[in-house]
């Protein structure tokens, strides 16, 4: 009797969008669409401008990041390279809604986060599928892989090192902490790759500090397990167990988060760990590593720094 071999699954098919040809005219439109004079103008000047009795500051670090100016710009060629194709952009290349209304008048259909796997299911090879800068998790990676779509890949490297982290977590037998928002698309990606390549890893994603304090208490204490999985839903990977999986953890977040909180957040799990397994497991049973993305700091500092000049009032766009 024989037996059927599988048919072996279809080979991914990223896209290099990033010719000489397109980025010269990517890079026109783009300049275009988002670059400011009177901001260049007020930069040469130190970033002061006073008109009148008005006096307008401008922080030393803003604006787009080179991880989304590149998801920007390959969105925008691979409209270019994929002309007569439909293009399908997983929910938003980044949250900025002119950006995106950018995108939609170039055709780039948006899928909704709550439609990604019922629409895509519906894709066929011809077709282009946009990861935006936030990433994707990996149970629509390998369903997109299987329509056999062209994909142009814009996720953050920034994002991809954290997803390496995780990894590393769950191989290692650690329950991976993320700081963030469980229903973020980049936390919902990270959570993915913290189940580990053979799928066995775990997770808990915390936003404020008063869920990082009823982590610690359970760390510490023990406590009541249905309460604890009824208060992190949605937030914890399949099977999730806290008087099984708080044993071994380690700290990674969201690449925007505030890097004060999240360096607060590794320092209170820390402790609640060497208060219930002693000194020693410090380094045993915790480990952490900075994720925070480079820029993201950067802006942060800035905006500190400005916070120490005299203002009347402080615009944040975003």
């Amino acid at each position: 009797m024989s037996t059927a071999t599988p048919s072996p699954a279809p080979a991914k098919r990223r896209v290099n969008v990033r010719t000489p040809e397109v980025m010269e005219r990517v890079q026109a439109e783009v300049e275009k669409h988002y670059r400011s004079p009177l901001v260049d103008a007020i930069r040469q000047r130190g970033g002061v401008i006073q008109v009148g009795q008005t006096i307008v500051r401008l922080a030393r670090d803003f604006g787009f990041c080179y991880g989304v100016e590149r998801a920007i710009d390959l969105a925008y060629a691979a409209r270019r390279v994929f002309a007569e194709n439909r293009i399908f952009l997983l929910g938003e290349i980044i949250h900025n809604p002119e950006v995106n209304r950018q995108l939609d008048e170039m055709g780039i259909i948006r899928i909704p986060i709550e439609e990604h796997l019922t629409q895509v299911a519906q894709l066929n090879p011809e077709d282009v599928v946009i990861v935006p800068a936030f990433g994707a998790e990996t149970s629509l990676m390998k369903l997109i892989q299987q329509r056999g779509c062209a994909v142009v890949d814009t996720t953050c490297g920034d994002v991809m090192s954290v997803w390496k982290r995780v990894r590393a977590y769950a191989r290692d037998g650690f329950t991976s902490i993320i700081h963030g928002k469980a229903s973020h698309e980049e936390t919902r990606a990270t959570s993915s790759r913290a189940l580990g390549d053979q799928e066995n890893g775990h997770y808990l994603v915390v936003l404020t500090l008063s869920d990082v304090e009823a982590v610690c208490d359970y760390i510490r204490h023990g406590g009541d397990r249905a309460a604890f999985l009824t208060r992190f839903a949605g937030g914890v990977s399949p099977g999730f167990d806290p008087d099984q999986h708080l044993t071994r953890v380690g700290v990674a977040n969201q690449t925007t988060m505030l890097k004060s909180e999240t360096e607060e957040i590794q320092r209170r799990l820390q402790q609640a760990i060497i208060d219930r397994d002693g000194p020693e497991a410090g380094t045993s049973n915790f480990q952490v590593f900075d994720t925070i993305c480079g820029a993201t700091q950067e802006r942060q500092d800035s905006l500190f720094k400005l916070l120490r000049q005299p203002l009347d009032i402080l615009l944040v766009v975003g």
